[in-house]
């Protein structure tokens, strides 16, 4: 871990919950295994923890463990009572509070770290200064390194459409629901750089790999992989890994891929901001008066030469080299995720398919002022897909490349993993069944 990434861990709150080891093998026996559970204490108790603030959790004789997590929430739930929720909860070493304690050299700190250790059973702060040491002292050892980088990781989603954090954060929930909505990873690998594969969840009794892989079926060197998530539901599987794209942007100018094995479909979309376009006035003149009005203001996407020649490479492989091949509504490989600049990134985009796009922009409905071109979402009128119908459709294998089409890209991306922006993309597989 780097020097920013343990002063943002010091930035935060640090909380001390104690469980018996009776308690503690109740929670572990709950659906998520003690990664994530919630408790109820007292308002004034409650008010021990913060809310994206760190939580060590001790666990007592004969049992003796220390874990840090994330408090997720803090809810009023009863006239008395509050509720707080616990996440992303994973041993860390030293093992113990003890121990933990025992590090802490510095003597202006001894009266707290004492009174700390002589706590009783229950939910309280750390004082700021012993909290920032013993981040500190967890962050020193390199096998904590997973557990506070995944904490980071939660911490740092994108709240808005700002940047390509939150297109690639998108891109990997689009994926994850085309598989069937399960948001649980039975492996995760994080080799690479920041990518949003960080924030995906773990089953709880799958430990986080630290090694790249290879992907069945995908040739990608190690230093291709910044992160793959692997997820198991109904006797099938989907892999989804980030990987660097600058070849595949110059070849397609995709963002997320999406292969369906299972009916041989391919699907890329290529994400795109909408922008809020700037107000015009115009002059309203009457017997009676004059004045100006300021015109409605429209959600658009320019179509500029960047965007013109990313649709010329993706027209020269929008194909269907396969034409009696598997029944599809549309044979084509190429959509466009349009998602409104600042929005909340939980907020839904909308979908038009390349074979979309090209007909608005032969029949003029993608002009724009000066003779410019542009997509708007108040001309679409409801003409698009959402994302919930989009997933369906790609999970059923009814849109998508197919054949000769799907082996031909597949080879082409193959060979363009490499260097340069991250693309992310999702392989859904059927498992064997012995």
């Amino acid at each position: 871990m780097n020097a920013n990434q343990i002063k943002d861990l010091t930035r935060k709150s640090l909380s001390l919950l104690r469980v018996s080891a009776d308690s503690w093998r109740a929670i572990a026996e709950t659906r998520r295994q003690g990664s994530r559970f919630s408790l109820n204490f007292p308002h004034v108790e409650a008010r021990a923890g913060q809310r994206g603030g760190l939580a060590l959790i001790t666990t007592s004789q004969p049992e003796p463990a220390l874990r840090l997590g994330l408090i997720r929430s803090i809810q009023a739930t009863a006239t008395f009572d509050s509720r707080v929720v616990f996440d992303l909860v994973r041993p860390i070493e030293p093992g113990t509070l003890g121990a933990l304690l025992a590090g802490v050299a510095d003597t202006s700190l001894q009266a707290p770290r004492d009174r700390l250790a002589r706590g009783g059973p229950g939910f309280e702060r750390v004082s700021p200064k012993l909290s920032e040491a013993l981040i500190r002292l967890i962050a020193a050892a390199p096998e904590n390194g997973p557990v506070l980088l995944r904490i980071l990781a939660h911490l740092g989603q994108p709240r808005h459409y700002d940047d390509a954090r939150a297109l690639q954060q998108d891109a990997v929930a689009l994926a994850i629901k085309a598989f069937g909505g399960s948001d649980e990873a039975s492996s995760v690998t994080l080799p690479g750089n920041e990518t949003a594969i960080a924030t995906v969840r773990l089953l709880e009794d799958a430990a986080i790999e630290h090694d790249a892989r290879w992907i069945t079926g995908w040739r990608l060197a190690d230093s291709d992989l910044t992160g793959r998530a692997t997820f198991e539901k109904h006797g099938e599987r989907l892999e989804v890994f980030t990987a660097n794209k600058r070849p595949l942007e110059k070849l397609f100018g995709v963002d997320l891929i999406y292969l369906n094995q299972v009916r041989k479909a391919l699907v890329m979309v290529q994400y795109k901001m909408l922008e809020l376009e700037g107000r015009d006035r115009q002059r309203i003149e009457t017997d009676w008066f004059a004045d100006d009005e300021l015109d409605d203001r429209e959600w658009i996407v320019p179509i500029n030469d960047q965007f013109l020649h990313e649709v010329d490479r993706m027209r020269r492989f929008d194909r269907d080299l396969d034409p009696r091949g598997p029944y599809r509504l549309n044979p084509g490989a190429f959509y466009f995720k349009l998602v409104r600049r600042h929005a909340a990134a939980r907020s839904a985009g909308i979908l038009l398919s390349l074979g979309h796009l090209d007909q608005m922009m032969t029949e003029g409905a993608a002009a724009g002022p000066r003779g410019g071109l542009r997509i708007s979402y108040q001309s679409l009128d409801g003409h698009y897909l959402r994302s919930e119908p989009f997933v369906e459709l790609v999970r059923s294998g009814y849109v998508g490349t197919r054949g000769a089409t799907t082996e031909h890209l597949q080879t082409l991306i193959e060979a363009g993993l490499e260097g340069g922006r991250a693309v992310v993309a999702a392989i859904q597989t059927a498992l064997a069944i012995s």
